[in-house]
Order: C-alpha cells, then structure tokens, then sequence
C-alpha cells in the first residue's frame, strides 16, 4: 500500500511538474460557485474508450432546453471493463437533479453540438474529481487547468484500490505486444534505452525498433521534465508509467505532450494493483 509519506511525495511532484505547465486556473475553481444547472443525467457509454457525457438544464430560464456537455480532463478506457463503467453509471444516478455551475473550456459547441467543461458543485467540488475518486476513470492530464485537483483524486482511489484499481489489466505491458490502438494507453514498462534524433528524445522499450514501444518527447517536453529534476536519460533501466493516445506505428507510439503524464513508480505510487 501506497504511504502516506510517498502519497505527500507524489502530489507534492505533481505540483512541481504543473508549474511549468500553461493553465487556466477559471476552469477549475476552488470554494463556492454561483449555481448556474442541474445536472440530469449521463448519458449512456458506447462501447470503447470514451470521454463521460451529461445532459444539464438551465436553473433559469427554465425553459431553456438540455445542453450536452463533455466533462474535459477525464477518460474512461475501454479496459476499465463494465465493473468500471456501473460505478460511473451509479455515482453520476445519485448526484441527478443536483445544482452545479457548468464551466465551459471552449467558446462554442462542437461539430456534434456538445459543449466542453468541467462541473462544480456548490461546496467548490468537481464533478470530474468525484469519478476520479471513485476509480471510474482516468486523469486526462493534457487538460491542464484541472491536472493537479484531478490526479490528486485518481491517486486516492489508486491507494485505497477503488475502482479501476482494483484490477491490473487497466495497464499496458510497454515491454510487450499492445493490441487494440490507436487508443488511451495507461502504459508501465521498463526502460531499454533513451535516444535523440534532432529535437525528439525517443524512450524505448526495446531494442527492436520496428516492432517495440516508443514514447517521444519533442524538445519543450523534454526541456519541462529536466526543469523538474527529471532528466530522460535518468530512465534509463527504470520502470515508468506513461499516459496519452497511443498509435500503432510498428509497434506502440505515444508522444507526450505534459511532463503529468509521466511517472516514476518506484517512487510516486503503488505497483500492486490486482
């Protein structure tokens, strides 16, 4: 079990990596919030990995039809299994007709007429954070403004083993075959070796380029983890965990875009998920 020692550890390394990230702090805000909607319900889950989707009412004027709203800086991954997506379905059937603000993270709705945002409630807490905290998703710490708040809450429910956590297929084995991408990887492995190529510093898994995983790092992402004390070539023979969209390209390809979504799991959280 994680301590609670190494808990301080990982979050307090989460801060450090966040301060060299853009933000914007409006997204995700702290202590009470004006009450704008109510939240009706969620809609249901297609197969896949899919980012939650709710419906909201205006508080006033009540007339005002649905909005369709895509919770930013949360992925539930297809191999979180069905135990995942009913503790997500359970949590979002308890908090329906509760009173939220809708903060949206984008000026207009998509090409499939969905607004984009984060839900707060009354007391300041974030609808995204109690998923998280329920182990019914994934921190997506490409969305910056939330990063911190959001992977607080997925690491409570990776210490108290809530959720997703409870399993240990959630992962996937970087130093083997990963079948089923593209896809959202939540990726552990051991290190084989760090190369460069120009301005990409290449971590890889293997010394088969052709068939092994790889995760890039362009040079701003490279330069962020060395301002945080983490130079990629100290992983070298070290387990890390990585998070992203991966693609087949021979074999896995993840670029990472936020130095929050690499980590060091000798020294930031828990291995023994099963």
């Amino acid at each position: 079990m994680l301590s609670a020692v190494h808990f301080v550890s990982a979050l307090s390394f989460v801060a450090a990596l966040l301060s060299v990230q853009p933000s914007r702090a409006e997204a995700c805000t702290d202590g009470s919030v004006t009450l704008t909607h109510r939240l009706e319900a969620a809609l249901p889950l297609p197969a896949g990995t899919v980012r939650p989707v709710i419906t909201l009412t205006k508080l006033q004027p009540v007339s005002d039809p649905l909005a369709t709203v895509v919770l930013d800086g949360i992925i539930l991954p297809a191999k979180a299994g069905q135990a995942a997506r009913a503790a997500y379905s359970d949590l979002l059937a308890g908090l329906h007709g509760a009173p939220v603000t809708f903060v949206a993270t984008a000026d207009g709705p998509d090409r499939h007429g969905r607004l984009h945002g984060v839900v707060e409630f009354e007391n300041g807490n974030n609808l995204g954070e109690q998923i998280l905290a329920a182990g019914a998703a994934l921190a997506d710490v490409s969305f910056t403004p939330c990063a911190t708040r959001f992977l607080a809450a997925e690491t409570r429910a990776r210490v108290e083993k809530r959720g997703i956590w409870r399993q240990s297929r959630i992962w996937t084995d970087l130093n083997a075959a990963a079948p089923g991408l593209p896809d959202f990887v939540l990726g552990r492995g051991k290190v084989a070796s760090i190369g460069q190529s120009g301005r990409t510093t290449y971590i890889n898994f293997g010394g088969n380029f052709r068939t092994d995983a790889t995760v890039r790092l362009r040079e701003a992402m490279t330069s962020a983890l060395v301002a945080a004390g983490r130079s990629p070539e100290s992983f070298s023979g070290r387990v890390i965990e990585v998070r992203g969209w991966a693609n087949q390209r021979n074999g896995l390809d993840m670029e990472l875009d936020s130095p929050l979504a690499l980590r060091l799991p000798d020294e930031a959280s828990d291995l023994k998920t099963d």
